[in-house]
């Protein structure tokens, strides 16, 4: 990965005060304090690296890539493994088509469940230059089983390694699949081979990051969106013995510079399980946009997907089931505004109605939006009018609460419109 310095016009040895051969001596010093690998010495022969001790324990194996040796650990799942309630197989039968309606790329509709990667990291710090991967944690579908690829970082001078072997696990995906990875996983990874001289292509495939449609979705149902909640409440699986994610960092630096592998083995089962949650939530996110268990949620999902006929469907089926009060409302809400983008006003307007009925409505939105249907598109000005003067009296008497100008729910906006319909 890192090529010998060329020997062209080198100060002579007996020159020690010469600016180049003193820039190099700084050049060491800095990277010896952020203990990263001097690009003057080459990489270790594989030979060398399968000397080193108790790497042998953690049952992986030295590999050679094209940037360097690298060190690897595999597990094999079968298709029936069950994490927390649901089973491995599950996401084999993936509807990339309703995957790609939350992520937004079209793209993901035309994947093949079994090319999707799952891949998680570990590192020694939140970013900056200063931090790495030291775990980078990969799984895909072969046939019926499940293969988990945990690459290791032993010491920073195997970089090169880690950063080769993954490259041939991205490029070979078709999208990938993470937890907050957006924002955190893949940029670091990014950063990483910049600073190794690699172009990282893989911010070009499709990206499910599974953050965004489990806070979407179940937003309102819990006060955290953290993986080991997710995992806990929707896929009933619960951490025992885990290594908590605060001490990671520190148990790689503890186990590189011990060489115990005994540090490390609890880091690469946390990352493990933080992988194999990847894999049973994208098949519980599948299960939520097809309703069944979660017909609200699906609403929501349709909704946000433009499918605006199955969103009225699932909210529907949501009411009929029974909601509590401010999911209620928002069913009915979601359901009128669906009916609207679909050209179907009196299907609207019937929805606004029926929330504006509901005693504990206290929102002046429905009246608004039920305002603009009667005056524009059914043709019933003096109804929209009646309308207008029914919200202002329920805000005269504290019934219902208006936005802050200048909104079209405000006080000042709705007085406006009433002054309008009087003069038409």
């Amino acid at each position: 990965m890192f090529g010998a310095a060329s020997p062209n016009k080198q100060p002579r040895e007996e020159d020690p005060a010469s600016p180049l051969r003193a820039s190099e001596t700084l050049r060491l010093r800095l990277r010896t304090a952020l203990n990263q690998p001097s690009r003057t010495v080459p990489g270790a022969l594989g030979e060398s690296v399968t000397e080193l001790s108790g790497l042998a324990s953690l049952g992986g194996h030295w590999f050679q890539s094209a940037n360097g040796p690298g060190y690897v650990i595999e597990s094999v799942y079968e298709a029936g493994h069950e994490h927390g309630r649901v089973p491995l197989h599950r996401a084999l039968s993936l509807n990339t088509e309703q995957l790609a309606g939350q992520c937004r790329d079209a793209r993901l509709a035309t994947c093949n469940p079994r090319d999707l990667l799952y891949i998680d990291t570990e590192t020694t710090g939140l970013g900056g230059a200063g931090s790495m991967v030291f775990l980078a944690g990969v799984a895909r579908f072969d046939g019926s089983v499940l293969k988990l690829r945990q690459y290791l970082l032993p010491s920073p001078q195997y970089e090169g390694g880690l950063l080769g072997g993954l490259a041939e696990d991205l490029a070979a995906a078709a999208a990938l699949v993470s937890y907050n990875g957006k924002s955190f996983d893949l940029p670091m990874l990014e950063s990483r081979y910049i600073l190794a001289r690699v172009r990282p292509t893989f911010r070009e495939l499709p990206h499910l990051d599974l953050l965004h449609p489990n806070r979407r979705l179940f937003k309102g149902s819990f006060d955290s969106y953290r993986l080991p909640r997710m995992e806990a409440e929707l896929l009933g699986f619960e951490r025992e013995d885990d290594c908590p994610s605060a001490e990671v960092p520190e148990r790689y630096f503890r186990f590189q510079r011990s060489g115990d592998p005994t540090w490390i083995a609890p880091v690469l089962r946390h990352n493990a399980w933080d992988v194999l949650s990847l894999v049973a939530l994208a098949a519980h996110l599948g299960a939520v946009c097809d309703g069944g268990e979660y017909p609200f949620q699906a609403g929501r999902a349709a909704e946000y997907a433009g499918d605006l006929k199955a969103a009225i469907t699932h909210c529907e089926t949501a009411l009929a089931a029974g909601l509590p009060g401010t999911e209620q409302l928002e069913a009915m809400e979601r359901a009128a505004r669906s009916s609207r983008r679909l050209g179907h006003y009196e299907e609207s307007a019937r929805w606004w109605s029926a929330l504006i009925a509901e005693p504990r409505n206290r929102r002046l939105a429905p009246y608004v939006e039920l305002a603009k249907l009667l005056e524009h598109r059914l043709n019933d000005r003096p109804g929209a009018l009646a309308l207008v003067d029914q919200a202002l009296d329920r805000i005269r008497r504290g019934a219902i609460r208006p936005a802050s100008p200048p909104g079209e729910v405000s006080l000042d906006a709705l007085e406006h419109r009433r002054a309008r319909l009087i003069r038409s």
